[in-house]
Parts: structure tokens; sequence; C-alpha cells
């Protein structure tokens, strides 16, 4: 396992920035514009029903309903304060000490893994339930077998 993410990782602002092409506010009178809303953490999950659906890369906090004049670092503050990335207070990779980043790091490492564990429990979930209708059909044979074989 490499000790820092990938590069094309949401973990990286530059890529959390590059999820914003289609963001409702690209002006740069917007105080939400994509840029600082990837600094403050997010990037973009929309959907034709929420254009404006952003998702945290640490904590993993969904929020929509946004306003141009709103301040994303401050929401972000407001909605997820418990937020290892917004307890940090440092918006800029640049002034993270390498204690910093690598605690990140950490966070971000034990939420992708979580996230797989989860996939993989709900496709072993599926599996056994499609597995599961067909035991009674086996046994249904098996039975069948038995009293023709005797």
């Amino acid at each position: 396992m490499d000790l820092l993410p990938a590069t094309s990782s949401l973990f990286w602002k530059s890529v959390r920035l590059g999820t914003f092409q289609d963001w409702p506010y690209q002006s740069s009178k917007d105080v939400c514009s994509p840029e600082r809303m990837a600094a403050a953490g997010f990037f973009s999950i929309r959907t034709d029903d929420e254009p404006d659906l952003v998702e945290c890369f640490i904590c993993s906090k969904q929020l929509d309903g946004w306003e141009p004049t709103d301040d994303p670092w401050k929401e972000h503050k407001d909605h997820q304060p418990s937020c290892a990335f917004v307890k940090l207070q440092k918006q800029d990779e640049c002034l993270w000490t390498v204690y910093e980043l690598f605690e990140l790091i950490k966070v971000y490492n034990i939420k992708e893994m979580e996230g797989a564990l989860k996939s993989a429990k709900e496709k072993i979930m599926e599996e056994a339930a499609k597995h599961a209708e067909e035991v009674p059909l086996l046994f249904k044979g098996l039975r069948k077998n038995k009293r023709g074989g005797n």
C-alpha cells in the first residue's frame, strides 16, 4: 500500500476541483465558487435532481441547497464540526505538517476501507440471498434422489 493517496484521489484539492465542471456558481462574485468548494474539502456528486450536491472527502458529509453567497468553509464547520479536515483548520495543503498530512491520510484511508468493506458485505449478502433461494430446491432434489434410490 502506498503511503500517499494516488494523485488521482479526491484526497487532493486539485482533483476535487476537477469535479466542479458543471457547478452552478462559476462567477468570480460567487462565494461558493468551485475553488472555494474544493478548498473546503468538498467534491461535486451532482445529479440531475441535485446539481449542487457535494460531499466531503474526509467525513463524507453531503450538503446541497447552496446559495451564491454561502461560505463553503463556514457551512462545513457548521454542519460537521467533528470532521478531521475541519478540525485541522488548514484548507491549503501546502500548510499541512507531515504529521497533519498523515493524520488526514489515516482518517481518509479508514473511510475508504470502510466503504470497500460495506460494498463487499452488500455483495456477499446479495449472493447469500440468491443462494438461499436455491437451497430448498437442492434439498427437495436430494430427497427425491434418496427416495428413488431406495
